[in-house]
């Protein structure tokens, strides 16, 4: 006669691997309402996402973590550079990665993009790089004035999760 224990741990072991990579399904139906289920979502279903669910009780996800999702809609974040910006601009994108900072980059060519970079940074002066997050701009490379910068607006720093530019 098996001990109560042995039966409950060999019932444990045989359903564990069954337990390691499920599968869970996103998606909003007809009536706007969102669903959740280990079963594919129907031919109708908008906004199908599926996760695969990994050990222990975490979803696997790509791209930036929660809270600097939240504050990069809130206050996006653009680099102006230019073509003979060097160093300075290979810093900023460095920092930026490192950090896990989605951002969009805006390269200077043109009178209209000196415009566009005057009308959102408000000011004259084309000094590049400069950090756009959300309506603040700070001109210049400066590892801490962009921490206290982006900290401001929300952004985890610390590099969790490396990040990729945003589509220009």
């Amino acid at each position: 006669m098996m001990k109560p224990v042995a039966v409950c741990l060999a019932l444990c072991l045989a359903a564990a691997p069954g337990l390691q990579a499920q599968t869970t399904y996103r998606w909003v139906d007809r009536e706007g309402r969102v669903n959740y289920s280990d079963q594919p979502p129907p031919p109708s279903a908008r906004n199908a996402e599926e996760k695969k669910l990994g050990a222990p009780n975490a979803i696997a996800t790509s791209g930036p973590d929660f809270g600097t999702r939240v504050a990069a809609e809130g206050s996006p974040v653009t680099l102006y550079s230019s073509s003979d910006c060097a160093v300075e601009c290979k810093l900023a994108r460095d920092f930026l990665r490192q950090n896990g900072i989605p951002y969009g980059e805006k390269l200077l060519r043109t009178a209209e993009d000196a415009a566009a970079f005057r009308g959102a940074t408000g000011s004259e002066d084309l000094l590049v790089p400069t950090l756009l997050v959300g309506t603040v701009a700070h001109k210049g490379y400066e590892d801490a004035a962009w921490r206290k910068l982006l900290a401001a607006a929300g952004y985890p720093l610390g590099g969790a999760g490396a990040a990729t530019p945003a589509p220009r």
